[in-house]
């Protein structure tokens, strides 16, 4: 075979897989929108796919939805609850690096909205280096509870005004966050986002995740 051919056939063969494979995303993300569509009316609540707006959480600042570059809001499944909690749990995806160092991050985080839950701002991730990093950058230490030593090895957890981030942080909730390990989220005033760190669940596992949001919401709650 001549080198030209080769060359030919090489090109035609990758242009297979890049379709191939694109067909085959197309096909997964279609199958988990889908999923996600039957949960939502399994569980009473809107769903919309895709063109979420999220400008209240936007406002909140929160370092998440902040993160890297070409971030994207979608299949997203919301209600508001009797108490007047909103709550809402999305597929939210990212990407970092450029090149053949390009990663794209993806996750589901449920968020809650509600007035009076008035939080402290607080970060809260699974302890490593990075999140270390970051925290001694902006000048914030880990807070620590000699009560909950656990706890205090599993998560990094930062706040500005230290005191009222103890006094959210209950046992109630320390005891929350040290039987669901790998959790992360950020509070500030009226609004809550909750995730599994670097995870993108199953849409099976998304009503149990839901429960989880709620549950933490409501252990964050003003006493």
């Amino acid at each position: 075979m001549r080198l030209g051919a080769f060359i030919s056939l090489m090109l035609i063969v990758f242009v297979v897989l890049v379709v191939a494979l694109l067909a085959y995303t197309s096909y997964q993300e279609k199958k988990r929108r889908q999923a996600l569509e039957q949960l939502a009316s399994h569980l009473g609540m809107q769903f919309t796919a895709n063109g979420i707006q999220l400008p209240s959480l936007a406002e909140a600042g929160f370092e998440l939805l902040q993160r890297g570059s070409a971030r994207r809001f979608y299949n997203c499944l919301s209600k508001r609850l009797i108490n007047g909690t909103e709550i809402s749990v999305f597929d939210y995806q990212y990407t970092t690096g450029s090149g053949h160092r390009r990663n794209t991050h993806r996750l589901s985080v449920f968020a809650a909205y509600r007035e009076d839950l008035h939080l402290p701002s607080f970060r809260l991730h699974p302890e490593n280096t990075f999140f270390h990093g970051i925290a001694k950058a902006f000048g914030m230490k880990d807070i620590n509870f000699e009560s909950h030593p656990y706890f205090s090895r599993s998560y990094l957890l930062r706040g500005e005004d230290e005191e009222q981030v103890r006094l959210r942080f209950h046992p109630g909730v320390l005891r929350f966050l040290e039987e669901h390990p790998n959790c992360a989220a950020e509070g500030c005033g009226s609004h809550l986002i909750f995730w599994r760190s670097g995870k993108q669940l199953e849409p099976q596992a998304i009503a149990n995740f839901i429960r989880l949001g709620e549950e933490l919401v409501q252990r964050l709650s003003p006493i």
